[in-house]
């Protein structure tokens, strides 16, 4: 964060100071971002849109656009969770390297939320390979009975997931059905956001 000038013994800022502030304002303006797409998800299907990041084998919640209803789901900003039983936190996985996914499997492990969450590395990967292909997850009740969330990733310039965006409500308003059309909305969602923060999706 500082670097030394030897003959002169003075100190100036170093490359990481810059690093570490352009993190914070990326950031910033992720969050600025999708609030635009977030508030069409939410008026489009009545549920909540949430955005979040991944952080240090956690998916972290960053920002929320709440849904009216009064059975809905709620995350405080910075609430963490575990990224296996996470429609974010999936979608992020499903284009991590599977050596990254591995580290963070042995770091956090698959602790048991529901009788749906997935439990197994391999049937995590099997699932993580369906999410990528057709380019959104599921959380099929697996953090939280009676629950369910689709998302999809969001890519930077060098077409790497750094975030994800999803809507997240009661299973009885998300019916399978419904499922396979709000996947498509959540995934094109995140292609605008991707956009707009000049992001490139991977072919």
């Amino acid at each position: 964060f500082v670097v030394l000038d030897v003959a002169s013994q003075q100190w100036s800022i170093g490359v990481e100071a810059f690093r570490g502030g352009s993190a914070y304002l990326s950031r910033t303006n992720l969050v600025e971002a999708a609030r635009s797409a977030m508030r069409d998800l939410t008026e489009e299907t009545g549920e909540t849109a949430n955005l979040a990041i991944a952080d240090q084998g956690d998916v972290v919640f960053i920002s929320q656009i709440e849904s009216h209803n009064p059975i809905r789901a709620f995350f405080r900003p910075g609430t963490r969770g575990f990224m296996h039983a996470s429609g974010i936190g999936k979608a992020l996985l499903a284009n991590f390297s599977r050596e990254d996914v591995e580290k963070i499997l042995q770091k956090k492990g698959c602790p048991e939320f529901t009788d749906k969450t997935i439990t197994s590395p391999a049937a995590l990967f099997a699932d993580l390979e369906e999410a990528k292909t057709r380019g959104w997850a599921l959380d099929d009740e697996e953090r939280y009975s009676g629950m369910r969330c689709v998302a999809a990733p969001i890519y930077n310039s060098f077409s790497e997931a750094i975030a994800g965006v999803s809507v997240s409500g009661p299973m009885v308003r998300f019916p399978d059905a419904l499922i396979l059309e709000v996947g498509p909305r959540v995934k094109r969602a995140a292609q605008e956001i991707t956009a707009s923060i000049g992001g490139n999706i991977p072919h």
